[in-house]
C-alpha cells in the first residue's frame, strides 16, 4: 500500500509541477468537501464509513496535514504558520451523521475539521413546518460537544436560503444565496442580513458566538452577497468549484474568501485526490 501511495504521488507531482508557482508568504491549501455519511455511500453526497476511513488514511500516508480555518485565518493575519502541506476537511449541512460517525473517526487521526450548518434544519428530521421526512440533522447539544472539543468548528450555510424547492410552498423557492429575479438590491440585501441574524442565535444556542465563515449552498454568490458579508464579520467564504487553486496569502484577506473544493464520495480514489491535492499545495511557501 505504501509503495502504491509513493507511485501515485510521483506521477501527479510531476504532473503538476509546470502550473505550481504562488506569491511570496502564500500556501495553497486543497479543501474536501463532504455531506452525509453512512453504512453504504453510493451518492454525489453520500459516503461510506469505510469509504471515509479510507481517505483520512490517504491524507495521512501522502504526508497531507488536516488543518482549521481558524488556522488559515491565524496565517493570514500574521500570528500562525501552515504545514507545508496543508488541507481542510469541511461538511455541508450539519447531518447527524457528522455527529454519530464522522466526529469520532476524526478524533482517532486527531484531524480538526469544519461543518457548515442550515440553521433552519438544527435537530430536525423533518423539513421546517411540512410532513416531509429528511436525513436528520444534528440539535444544538451535539453542535455544543463538537466545537468545545476545539477539532469542530461549526459554521454558516445560511439559516433558510438552501431550500428545497419541492418541498417549498413559496413561489420561489431561494436554493442558494443568489438574489430572487423579483428582488431589489435592497430586499435582497435586507434578506441577507436577516438571513445571517438567525443564523447567529441558531448558532449560539449550540455553543458558537464567533460567525466567521460561509459555505455558500450550491456554491453561488454575487459581487453583492460578499460585501454583504463582509460587512456582517464573515471572513471565510467557501465554493464548490474544485478547479479554484486556493492560494493562501499573508496580509491577504480576500484570498480566505471564494476557496474551492472538491467534493468528496466513495467514487474519489486515491489517484483523483492526490492530483487535486498536489495542484493546491506542490509549490513551497517562500
Amino acid at each position: 500500500m505504501r509503495a502504491r501511495v509513493l507511485a501515485l504521488l510521483a506521477a501527479v507531482m510531476l504532473l503538476g509541477a509546470a502550473g505550481c508557482e504562488k506569491p511570496q508568504e502564500s500556501v495553497g491549501v486543497g479543501v474536501l468537501m463532504y455531506h452525509h455519511l453512512d453504512g453504504a455511500g453510493g451518492s454525489d453526497t453520500i459516503i461510506s464509513e469505510a469509504g471515509f476511513r479510507r481517505q483520512m488514511d490517504a491524507l495521512a500516508d501522502g504526508g497531507y496535514t488536516p488543518v482549521g480555518l481558524r488556522d488559515l485565518l491565524d496565517y493570514v493575519d500574521g500570528t500562525g504558520d501552515l504545514p507545508e502541506k496543508p488541507v481542510c476537511i469541511t461538511f455541508d449541512d450539519g447531518y447527524a451523521s457528522v455527529y454519530d460517525i464522522a466526529f469520532p473517526i476524526l478524533g482517532e487521526y486527531g484531524y480538526p475539521a469544519a461543518a457548515f450548518v442550515i440553521g433552519v434544519s438544527v435537530g430536525r428530521t423533518l423539513y421546517k413546518d411540512t410532513a416531509w421526512t429528511m436525513t436528520p440533522h444534528f440539535g444544538p447539544e451535539e453542535m455544543a460537544e463538537m466545537a468545545a472539543s476545539g477539532r469542530m468548528e461549526v459554521q454558516s450555510h445560511t439559516y433558510d436560503m438552501h431550500q428545497w424547492a419541492p418541498f417549498e410552498t413559496s413561489q420561489t423557492p431561494r436554493t442558494s444565496m443568489l438574489p430572487l429575479p423579483e428582488e431589489t438590491e435592497e430586499e435582497y440585501a435586507a434578506a441577507v442580513r436577516e438571513d445571517f441574524r438567525l443564523e447567529q442565535e441558531v448558532l449560539a444556542a449550540g455553543g458558537v458566538e464567533d460567525v466567521y465563515a460561509l459555505a455558500f449552498p450550491l456554491g453561488r454568490h454575487t459581487e453583492q452577497t460578499d460585501r454583504l458579508l463582509a460587512e456582517l464579520g464573515v471572513r471565510v467564504t467557501l465554493t464548490t468549484d474544485s478547479a479554484h487553486q486556493n492560494i493562501v496569502t499573508r496580509g491577504d484577506r480576500d484570498s480566505l474568501l471564494g476557496l474551492g473544493r472538491l467534493n468528496m464520495s466513495d467514487q474519489v480514489g486515491d489517484e483523483e485526490l492526490y492530483a487535486y491535492l498536489e495542484r493546491q499545495t506542490c509549490s513551497k511557501k517562500n
